[in-house]
C-alpha cells in the first residue's frame, strides 16, 4: 500500500455525500428537490446537486457547481479541525468547535471559516489568526462573541450556518423532513447494516453501539421487529443511543451501559441484560473502537504511535467475548472505519488462528474491495473481507462510489460448532 497516496487520499474530501432514510416512515424526494431550488437561487447557480438512491435506505447527493460568488468578505471566524473536518462535509458549524471570533461581528453577517490546522489557536482569540489555517466554507453568523465566551456557560446550538463548505458539498438541512427521517451517515457505515442483515425476531446484540447510528439501522431493516440490545461503557453514551432510538421511532432496542469486554460470563442466566452466556445471540456487530485513521479529510492528526498500537488489544479482548456469546451458526460481523492492517486483516487472521470453530464467510454485499495482499489473510480469505479505499485490485473490481468514501473496512464470521 502506497503511503503517500493513502496519506493525499486522506486529506482529501469525498466527493459526495450520503445519507440514510428511515425506512420505517415513507420518504418524498419532493421536498429535497424544492429545497435544493431555494438554495439554488441564494446561491445563485444554474443548476442543483445531482442525486439518487444506492438502495431505498441510502440517499447520495453530489455537488453544487462551480462558480458561487459571495463578494469580498473581510470577516472570519476560526474553528478547530473537528469542526473544520465537518464543515468540509456538508455540516454547520456547532458553537464548540469555535476558537476565535473578532469583537466587531454582526449577527446574520457572512462570513468565512477558517480551520486552525495545527491546534494553535486559543480558544477565544478577538483579533485574526495568522497561524496556519485552511478555508472550510461560507456561512451567515448566528452566535456573537458574548454567546461563546463570555457568558461562563459552554455553548451549544449553530454558531455559523453554512451557505456553501469549501467542497460545494450541500448542507442539507435535515428539518425539511420529519424528525428522524433523514440521517446524515457515512457509506461504508450503510453498507455494514446491510452486510448483518437483520430479520424480524432475530435476537442481535450491538456490542459498542454509541451513538446509534448503526443500532437504528439494524432495526429499521427488520421492521422494528428484531430484537436489538446495544451495549457501551458509559452511561452518557447510553443516553445517547436511547435519544437516537427515540429520534429514529426505533422501539426494539434495549440499550445498557455495560464493559462488553466482560459481557460473557459461562454460567449467565441471563439472556437479555449483560453479562450474556455462551451461546446466545443469533447476529453480533462488532463495530470496533479503533484508531479512526480512515475518516475524511483528516486535517490535523496527532494520533500518537502509542495509541494506535493500543487499538488491537482492546479489539481482541472484544472479540473474544463475541465469539462466545454467538450461538451455533450465529453470525458476526466486525468493522472498522481505519485503513491499519493491524486493526483489519491481521485482526482478522488473528481471530481465525485463535478461534478455530469461528469460519470466515463473505461480507455480503460485497461492494468495497478485497483485503490487503501480504498481510496474513489467503486470496480466497481475502475476497470474502471488504476494504473501503482507493486502492485498486484486481481481485475484485470495485465502483468509484465505494472506493472514494471513507477507509473502512468489514468482515463477516460464523460460528461453526459449541465448545
Amino acid at each position: 500500500m502506497d503511503k503517500t497516496f493513502l496519506k493525499e487520499w486522506l486529506s482529501e474530501v469525498p466527493p459526495f455525500t450520503t445519507f440514510r432514510i428511515n425506512s420505517l416512515q415513507s420518504f418524498d424526494s419532493k421536498n429535497l428537490e424544492e429545497y435544493f431550488h431555494l438554495q439554488k437561487q441564494v446561491l445563485n447557480v444554474s443548476e442543483i446537486p445531482k442525486y439518487y438512491f444506492l438502495k431505498n435506505d441510502c440517499l447520495v447527493v453530489g455537488r453544487w457547481p462551480n462558480g458561487v460568488e459571495f463578494g469580498n468578505i473581510n470577516k472570519e471566524v476560526i474553528v478547530d479541525a473537528a469542526c473544520g473536518a465537518s464543515v468540509l462535509r456538508g455540516a454547520h458549524v456547532f458553537a464548540p468547535g469555535v476558537l476565535g471570533l473578532p469583537t466587531n461581528c454582526k449577527l446574520d453577517e457572512i462570513i468565512n471559516v477558517y480551520c486552525d490546522m495545527e491546534g494553535h489557536c486559543k480558544r477565544g482569540l478577538k483579533i485574526p489568526y495568522e497561524g496556519n489555517k485552511q478555508y472550510v466554507g461560507v456561512g451567515i453568523l448566528k452566535k456573537l462573541r458574548c454567546d461563546l465566551f463570555d457568558n461562563g456557560i459552554a455553548p451549544s446550538g449553530i454558531a455559523v450556518h453554512i451557505l456553501l463548505p469549501a467542497s460545494r458539498l450541500p448542507v442539507i438541512n435535515e428539518k425539511i423532513y420529519p424528525t428522524g427521517q433523514i440521517l446524515l451517515q457515512n457509506l461504508p457505515s450503510i453498507v455494514t447494516g446491510w452486510v448483518v442483515d437483520p430479520k424480524p425476531h432475530e435476537l442481535i446484540l450491538d456490542m459498542c453501539a454509541s451513538p446509534g447510528n448503526k443500532t437504528t439501522h439494524l432495526a429499521e431493516m427488520s421492521g422494528d421487529k428484531a430484537v436489538i440490545i446495544a451495549i457501551d461503557k458509559t452511561e452518557p453514551k447510553v443516553a445517547r443511543i436511547v435519544k437516537n432510538c427515540e429520534i429514529q421511532g426505533v422501539s426494539c432496542v434495549k440499550a445498557y451501559a455495560f464493559d462488553s469486554t466482560k459481557c460473557f460470563v459461562r454460567d449467565s442466566l441471563n439472556k437479555l441484560e449483560p453479562p450474556f452466556p455462551a451461546n446466545n445471540f443469533d447476529k453480533i456487530l462488532l463495530d470496533a473502537p479503533c484508531s479512526g485513521l480512515g475518516q475524511r479529510p483528516q486535517l490535523n492528526n496527532k494520533m500518537s504511535e502509542k495509541m494506535l498500537q493500543s487499538y488491537k488489544f482492546v479489539q481482541r479482548k472484544l472479540m473474544a467475548a463475541a465469539v462466545e456469546i454467538l450461538k451455533v451458526g450465529g453470525e458476526l460481523t466486525y468493522s472498522t472505519c481505519t485503513v491499519t492492517k493491524e486493526e483489519n486483516e491481521w485482526m482478522v487472521a488473528w481471530v481465525l488462528e485463535k478461534f478455530p470453530f469461528v469460519k470466515l464467510v463473505p461480507a455480503e454485499p460485497l461492494k468495497g474491495g478485497p483485503g490487503l495482499s501480504n498481510c496474513g489473510l489467503t486470496d480466497e480469505q481475502r475476497i470474502m473481507v471488504q476494504r473501503f479505499g482507493p486502492i485498486e485490485d484486481e481481485l475484485r473490481p470495485v465502483e468509484d462510489i465505494y472506493r472514494n468514501s471513507i477507509g473502512f473496512f468489514i468482515a463477516k464470521f460464523i460460528r461453526t460448532d459449541f465448545r
